[in-house]
């Protein structure tokens, strides 16, 4: 998990129990409790993929486009995921004459791309209606 699927699985779920308004970078920055410099990274992906509206002008901001109750979160996972910007995460090199530091970033590179495939298909069934329920459930005993 990263902040920027976060950011994004807070504002869709956000924008699905407000589907008939629209947002402001700043007001969608603030309940999401963010900057607005990253908010608008996320939601520019969330735009380019559909998940989102937005109309510019002065009644304009960001409007949930249909229903993405259904969305999985593996497909925002997989999104933003693929984004993370991970700099060096493997120790060892292939130039040290120590068999270890040799294979260590193979061996962790396998184990990093299977922690990728459990998380992807865990969240393959939890959707944005799921969390939304899960907090509506808990704070206002409401259902979508």
């Amino acid at each position: 998990m990263n902040l920027e699927f976060n950011i994004a699985v807070h504002v869709l779920t956000f924008l699905s129990k407000h589907s008939s308004e629209r947002f402001s970078s700043v007001e969608l920055s603030s309940k999401v409790c963010v900057n607005p410099v990253q908010l608008r990274r996320v939601m520019s992906k969330l735009l380019e993929e559909g998940y989102i509206t937005t109309q510019k002008g002065k009644y304009g901001g960001y409007r949930i486009n249909g229903n993405v109750l259904d969305t999985p979160l593996s497909n925002l996972f997989k999104l933003f995921a693929s984004s993370q910007s991970i700099g060096r995460i493997y120790t060892g090199t292939k130039e040290s004459d120590c068999k270890i530091s040799n294979e260590m970033s193979r061996v962790m590179s396998n184990y990093h791309r299977k922690e990728f495939e459990i998380i992807e298909k865990y969240y393959q069934n939890i959707s944005i209606g799921d969390i939304l329920n899960d907090i509506l459930m808990e704070g206002y005993n409401e259902k979508v």
